[in-house]
């Protein structure tokens, strides 16, 4: 049986994340004076107000439960662990990011959320954002409302304390002909030291959240990425992502097979692979963008009968995509997902099921994080890793 993944679909597929992301509406951008962290000013435009310094993180992080994964001997079939990634990672007022904690903590597994640092600029802050080649105060995702600001550090530091790694996605999610596909190493250096801004002086720009805790961790937790919608020049941003010491970066589309390191850097490469759709003879990037792409012509909503298809189909594709590699190389299994209620939650709901299903048929297989992952494989001999690299990427 061939071991080569139609790269041609892939592309179409990954091309469809545009289909839902650009739909958000680009909030209106203003002209009024930068804010400045610590400083007690207020904006001419908005009357926002940057409160005084407070505690809004722990520097250094306090230490995480560790994880040990058993290192593989040569010739033996190695642990087959499941990497369940988060793009976004904000509490929303249904309590999405808790349920998943909820779920996570009854099988011991540890998720990789990409958050996105906007979810914690009010949108009475937007100014403070400059983002690349845009003007101040634009992003193509929503900025946060304030008095959901204070639930979701809870949660965040739940997140953190429990074990789960706090990876960057970026602030405005820019995509498309003018996003950051365009943007040179520079454009991403200011991105990513404007998304450590946010996190460390969350406190400043939230004096309304005074009873939210100090987070137990900085932004020098951040030790990898997920581009929006997985774009932007590789060249530029890998060389960024490695000056700024990120171990790993997730923003590819790739196969089932052992992960490796990016040529010219110390980067680990963990791209979200295609994994065949149940029912059909499509092989589709395992993240719920792509998924609805194909499952609903990327419409979020539909008849009840629509949202139960998309659930069991999403559901057996996990659980298909699990036991092609438990059976077979052994690859890590990448999962994606953005939390959204499309579709009645099916997605949602789907990935819960896998969760709980999985740890139960699958004992022996480990729910780690993307950071779990680098460490394993840098303890890993490079003998048998190097062996591991070399099986072709797995079909089923």
């Amino acid at each position: 049986m061939s071991s080569s993944v139609p790269w041609r679909a892939i592309a179409a597929i990954a091309a469809g994340v545009l289909v839902v992301t650009l739909s958000f509406q680009l909030p209106k951008s203003s002209d009024s004076a930068q804010n400045t962290d610590g400083q007690q000013i207020s904006s001419a435009s908005d009357g926002a107000v940057i409160a005084g310094a407070r505690d809004s993180v722990t520097a250094p992080p306090i230490g995480q439960p560790a994880k040990d994964i058993p290192l593989p001997l040569p010739g033996e079939k190695p642990k087959q662990v499941v990497v369940i990634s988060i793009d976004g990672g904000c509490e929303t007022s249904g309590g999405v990011a808790t349920d998943l904690l909820d779920v996570a903590q009854t099988i011991q597994a540890r998720i990789t959320f990409f958050i996105t640092g906007l979810c914690l600029l009010p949108d009475q802050q937007r100014n403070a954002y400059n983002p690349p080649n845009r003007p101040r105060g634009s992003s193509d995702l929503p900025f946060a409302d304030a008095a959901m600001v204070e639930r979701r550090v809870e949660v965040f530091d739940r997140m953190y304390r429990e074990g789960h790694e706090i990876a960057t996605h970026f602030l405005g999610h820019f995509c498309g002909p003018s996003g950051v596909g365009t943007w040179n190493s520079a454009d991403w250096d200011s991105e990513l030291t404007q998304s450590r801004k946010f996190l460390d002086n969350w406190a400043k720009y939230n004096p309304q959240a005074a009873s939210a805790p100090t987070l137990s961790f900085d932004s020098s937790v951040f030790t990898g990425s997920r581009t929006p919608c997985l774009e932007g020049d590789r060249s530029q941003m890998h060389r960024s992502f490695a000056e700024a010491g990120f171990r790993y970066e997730a923003s590819d589309p790739g196969a089932l097979q052992w992960p490796r390191k990016h040529e010219k850097s110390d980067l680990w490469l963990f791209p979200l692979p295609a994994i065949k759709l149940a029912g059909t003879e499509k092989w589709v990037l395992s993240m719920d963008y792509n998924l609805l792409v194909n499952q609903n012509d990327g419409e979020v909503n539909g008849s009840k009968e629509t949202c139960q298809r998309v659930e069991e189909q999403t559901y057996d594709t996990m659980m298909m995509a699990l036991e092609g590699v438990y059976e077979g190389n052994r690859a890590p299994l990448v999962i994606g997902s953005h939390l959204n209620d499309w579709l009645c939650s099916a997605y949602v709901k789907s990935l819960h099921r896998f969760l709980k299903d999985a740890a139960e048929k699958y004992p022996d297989v480990d729910f780690v994080s993307f950071q779990d992952l680098a460490d394993w494989l840098d303890k890993m001999p490079k003998n048998v890793l190097s062996e591991l690299q070399e099986l072709e990427a797995q079909r089923y």
